[in-house]
């Protein structure tokens, strides 16, 4: 792009630029575009960037991509790519489409709601089981149909792979502890590196068996949407045939592992198990965590980049930070997986941080994630958000009820433990009994404990309370004029001398930190990737 448009891409942010009414003007910014939404549709133009993987510098690099990204995404959306429209400059005004000087290409798509996306349908919670049965058999059949053979099958040798990774190792060299420590990339290098040398004839089979495939290349939750109860999966990586064509597992460890840092754990493993089912790929399952390692350390690294452009007193750099360092947590968890599956506790007083805690935990270990305030909605049929505004012990509140979430989510639990998946149980877990209900449940699965105690000072706790009642998003219905009869129901866990006490009113990346450093010595296990 010329550096012309480049300074003046903001006047594009005007109805009158287009030809159609451009409605709820938006620009969407990444490492290597532009993404401007108006009204029905969005247009997406390249910088002019050379990263090494592209090379953006010359209009005719960047209309051949655009070319090439509407013939791929058509693939999987055949009607959502339009076709390519220039910017132009008429009378000093810059335009889409019509009369002008011609300035830069860019690809017209419809433009697909917010609403849809798939982070925006889990935040809702409007993502079951079912979602992920029609993404996974929609991806299924995609792979089945895509290209293989020659001139694809060599990007999924084991050396093809170790250069993928030696690539990611030294972009992501100068990356400072505050996003990606020295020891997480230690044992995410060794973890590789054996995986690469050990299972070398698991990676040939791949090839033999038609496992590698031109793919989608960039299948995180970003890339989902579900708009008229339609999946479409689109923005497929079309820059870097390098990127695009791997192996299934590619795909679908990327989409599974998004999922899990969504502390989605659960979906993650149902869209992996249907995969799996209808393509018939039970080998996917050796490889998933080497690959969903990977596409974790990719996400990781691209937002270093986007770190990187901006500077440390621009407030998005903050959560690009965090996001960072989570991806690259995560993708150690996959390094270094537990011997057996953990069973974390986060408990503690209402609006004393454990649902934070549990959601950041699950996140960075892939740790299935449930919720006492979202089962004891979901067994009366109510949405995780619904407000059920019940005196102290009544109703959807009344011991009774408790006991019944409570006993659900153990026997939830005592599901996924035994598939050999860890889970974090989120709820007060205010009376021993409901304490040592769990404490036998991790005996009889020979599952590692860990009970984490939030703590929160009474001031915090009762701003918190307060702000929830203006929270549309909140699963809890916990609220300040009940905090009296909420504490005194409380009972200390003094019987838990192994519990680590946390303190939720510190920042919380340190806190997380902390905790994670906890759970990782406790466990001290070698470097390895394993079958899913």
């Amino acid at each position: 792009m010329t550096i012309e448009l480049e300074a003046r891409i903001g006047e594009l942010l005007r109805p009158a630029a287009f030809p159609h009414r451009a409605a709820n003007l938006r620009l969407i910014e990444t490492h290597i575009s532009w993404v401007i939404l108006a009204g029905r549709y969005a247009y997406k133009l390249r910088k002019p960037v050379d990263f090494g993987f592209l090379d953006f510098t010359t209009m005719a690099a960047r209309r051949a991509d655009c070319e090439a990204e509407v013939a791929l995404n058509r693939r999987l959306c055949p009607d959502l790519y339009i076709g390519i429209d220039d910017v132009v400059e008429r009378e000093g005004q810059l335009y889409v489409g019509g009369p002008g000087r011609r300035l830069e290409p860019a690809v017209k798509m419809h433009r697909l709601p917010d609403s849809g996306m798939l982070p925006a349908l889990i935040r809702r919670g409007a993502i079951d089981v079912r979602v992920m049965d029609r993404l996974a058999r929609q991806l299924a059949e995609f792979h089945q149909a895509a290209a293989t053979g020659a001139g694809v099958d060599c990007y999924g040798t084991p050396q093809a792979i170790r250069e993928n990774w030696t690539e990611n190792f030294n972009q992501t060299a100068s990356f400072g502890g505050s996003i990606l420590d020295d020891s997480v990339r230690d044992t995410i290098h060794t973890a590789m590196e054996t995986f690469l040398v050990t299972r070398a004839d698991l990676l040939e089979s791949r090839i033999h068996n038609g496992r590698i495939r031109d793919g989608h290349g960039d299948l995180h939750a970003g890339s989902v949407c579900i708009s008229r109860r339609r999946p479409y999966l689109f923005d497929c990586i079309e820059f870097n045939a390098r990127f695009r064509n791997a192996d299934v597992a590619a795909d679908v460890a990327f989409l599974a592992m998004d999922l899990d840092h969504l502390g989605r754990a659960d979906l993650s493993h149902a869209f992996v198990d249907t995969y799996v089912r209808h393509s018939g790929d039970r080998a996917l399952l050796e490889v998933l965590h080497f690959y969903k390692c990977y596409r974790a350390f990719v996400r990781g690294k691209v937002l270093g980049f986007r770190l990187a452009e901006r500077a440390a007193a621009v407030p998005e750099a903050n959560q690009l930070r965090r996001d960072a360092r989570s991806y690259f947590d995560l993708a150690y968890s996959y390094a270094a997986p537990t011997p057996r599956p953990l069973l974390v506790v986060c408990m503690g007083l209402p609006a004393s941080g454990k649902s934070t805690l549990a959601e950041a935990l699950a996140a960075r270990l892939g740790l299935v994630h449930l919720s006492s305030d979202v089962t004891r909605k979901h067994l009366v049929g109510l949405h995780p958000t619904a407000r059920a505004l019940e005196g102290f012990e009544r109703g959807l509140y009344s011991r009774a009820m408790s006991s019944r979430t409570y006993a659900a989510m153990k026997r939830s639990a005592a599901r996924w433990l035994r598939r050999g998946h860890s889970v974090v149980l989120d709820a007060t877990y205010g009376q021993p009994s409901q304490r040592a209900a769990i404490a036998a449940l991790a005996r009889r699965t020979g599952t590692r404990l860990t009970v984490l105690v939030c703590r929160a000072d009474e001031h915090t706790i009762k701003a918190r309370l307060a702000a929830r009642a203006s929270d549309r998003t909140t699963t809890s219905d916990a609220r300040l004029e009940l905090w009296p009869a909420l504490r005194a129901a409380f009972i200390e866990p003094s019987e838990l001398r192994s519990a680590l006490n946390v303190d939720m009113t510190d920042d919380l990346d340190k806190t997380i930190a902390q905790v994670l450093a906890a759970i990782r010595s406790s466990i001290q296990v070698a470097p390895t990737v394993r079958a899913a």
